[in-house]
């Protein structure tokens, strides 16, 4: 699989590694993503592909997609990060060589860390660190048990991942791979005839989360995030990875269209994260501990009101920070008062 440069320092990939893990938590999660607001974008129907490969899964490979895969915790996507690091995201062979290779502190390692866990990661070796770190995560009682039992089962925990992304690949994935990959072609020729600026590229993605003009990003398309989208980092700062749906992109871009916006706005969550944000911008584990949810309900929410603008991310080293962007919301009102003859 090639690397295509959009722009200096962006990146076009196709990766069936990321879409695997993709589509396991997709398996696992679907009810819980985004769907229902844009039923019938999509050439590929999740629903029906999701009822079909549901019902072919025996129950273990059903239990180890409940213990990675949550939507709560997702720790199985933190292998984006990992996959992009031992440049095994090319194949899912060379990615489960690496899984294989690596120590069962190192694969711990990359399921706590996330954008919405405590900033002070310590060492893996460090059982009473590690114990407290997860305590504090903003996760609900059961995961946290969940992610207690797995680091006192490392080697275990490492060898029952290692099976489920082989069973994933024998049981369904790689019979779709060829037709996954021809979607995921055709929308990064979209992009590239569309993308020729960063300014395009904000426009495409106003949830991508850039500080400056350096900072060199991977964007990956996904069948199976459809309108959602993953970030993660490659540990050492150097690329910034996003995994996004592939009718995330551009979804509103250019004049904004009342009534998704005010599908956006009608959630009370939503609507407490923005008051949160005005005192100042946060990284989500901050946003998470302090309106008392868990890191995958704001990492969600955070996902729609960047969709529109309203929430702006800039990645500081391996945090995203989040912000409002009080102009835009200013220029989103205008819009609302000006559509309902205000």
């Amino acid at each position: 699989m090639a690397v295509e440069e959009l722009l200096p320092g962006v990146f076009a990939v196709q990766s069936p590694v990321f879409e695997l893990l993709a589509s396991m938590f997709r398996l696992q999660s679907h009810e819980r993503l985004t769907k229902g607001d844009f039923a019938g974008l999509a050439e590929f129907d999740l629903d029906l592909w999701v009822d079909r490969v549901r019902g072919t899964l025996p129950d273990d490979v059903k239990q180890g997609l409940e213990v990675f895969f949550d939507f709560e915790s997702f720790i199985g996507l933190s292998m984006v990060g990992f996959a992009w690091k031992t440049d095994a995201w090319r194949s899912v062979d060379a990615f489960l060589t690496a899984l294989r290779a690596a120590s069962p502190h190192a694969l711990f390692e990359s399921f706590l860390q996330t954008g919405f866990s405590p900033a002070d990661f310590p060492a893996v070796e460090d059982t009473e660190r590690v114990r407290a770190y997860i305590a504090r995560a903003a996760l609900p009682p059961k995961e946290k048990w969940k992610l207690a039992y797995l680091y006192l089962e490392r080697e275990g925990t490492k060898q029952q991942f290692i099976t489920l992304v082989e069973q994933c690949n024998a049981l369904y994935f790689s019979a779709e791979w060829d037709r996954l990959s021809q979607i995921q072609a055709a929308n990064i020729a979209e992009l590239r005839a569309k993308v020729r600026s960063r300014q395009d590229l904000k426009r495409e993605f106003p949830y991508l989360y850039l500080r400056d003009a350096e900072t060199r990003v991977v964007l990956a398309p996904s069948v199976f995030y459809h309108v959602d989208s993953l970030s993660a980092d490659d540990g050492d700062g150097n690329f910034f990875i996003t995994v996004y749906g592939i009718h995330m992109a551009g979804l509103w871009a250019g004049q904004v269209e009342i009534v998704p916006l005010l599908k956006v706005l009608a959630d009370e969550t939503r609507i407490k994260i923005i008051k949160a944000l005005h005192g100042g911008e946060k990284f989500g584990y901050e946003l998470a501990e302090r309106l008392g949810l868990s890191s995958s309900t704001v990492s969600h929410h955070l996902g729609h009101l960047a969709s529109v603008g309203l929430v702006v991310g800039e990645r500081e080293e391996n945090r995203v920070y989040y912000r409002l962007d009080v102009k835009r919301m200013r220029q989103l009102l205008a819009v609302l008062a000006q559509e309902l003859g205000g």
